[in-house]
């Protein structure tokens, strides 16, 4: 098997396995988990900051699988919690999806944080934060609801150490985010995009630049462009490459 399949096959069996420990956690967290899990049923931000303070208590690592950015205040209050701990000497490595680390609100505040270490993951459907491998933090959000209603922190050794050996095996499999084309905006990185999405649908040069108003000179160089900065040696890599990273969607704010 090739290392990309074996990547991806990977990764999808972690997320799978994340989102069935993710379904135990809610089903018991009225149950078993009860006596060991703090809940704090609030609203909007309150939420979000509660969720802030709990994570300022990390004295050593936090890693934070986030899969949106839902508001301009949630990205400022990310921001500010993330510059604290890195104040600190935390470690911090953020889970996104390909869409929030492009995201204008995301390069505004997020992005900006110092020493954050950040990788690509499409597996990231639900935000967790676990604190010095030894806390869980789940907000629970419902689809299309910014502010969200509850927040726990799950204190159970048993689940943190599971959700954080998940959580690390997803980081390892992730993406580095590609800063050259992900957070390029303005006319050039339209016309990267283009140009991506000619060489997967398996335009040739001269047919591709015709239909973008390039030279073909002028479409070759784009092309040498995103594969340096894709770090790879075919074009058939860069279509791959490019899909992974999530730099064939379309873009979003």
């Amino acid at each position: 098997m090739e290392p990309e399949a074996r990547s991806d096959n990977l990764e999808e069996a972690l997320g799978q396995a994340l989102r069935l420990i993710e379904s135990a956690v809610t089903h018991h967290r009225r149950g078993v988990l009860a006596s060991a899990t703090a809940e704090l049923p609030v609203d909007g931000e309150v939420v979000a900051g509660w969720v802030a303070r709990l994570v300022l208590r990390a004295q050593r690592d936090v890693i934070w699988s986030l899969p949106e950015v839902t508001c301009e205040d949630h990205a400022r209050l990310v921001a500010q919690t993330l510059a604290q701990l890195s104040g600190k000497g935390v470690r911090i490595r953020m889970l996104c999806p390909p869409r929030v680390i492009r995201g204008v609100m995301w390069q505004r505040t997020v992005g900006t944080v110092p020493r954050l270490e950040v990788r690509v993951c499409g597996s990231a459907r639900q935000e967790l934060v676990v604190v010095d491998g030894a806390a869980v933090i789940a907000p629970e959000r419902s689809p299309g609801d910014p502010g969200g209603s509850r927040a726990s922190m799950i204190q159970n050794s048993t689940v943190a150490a599971m959700l954080h050996r998940l959580l690390c095996g997803m980081w390892d499999t992730a993406q580095r985010p590609m800063r050259p084309l992900s957070f390029e905006g303005g006319a050039r990185g339209r016309v990267l995009r283009e140009v991506l999405t000619l060489m997967a649908e398996g335009y040739k040069d001269d047919a591709a630049a015709r239909k973008l108003g390039l030279s073909v000179r002028t479409y070759r160089r784009y092309v040498a462009d995103i594969m340096r900065d894709l770090n790879v040696e075919s074009r058939f890599q860069a279509g791959v490459r490019a899909v992974r990273a999530g730099l064939m969607e379309a873009e979003r704010d």
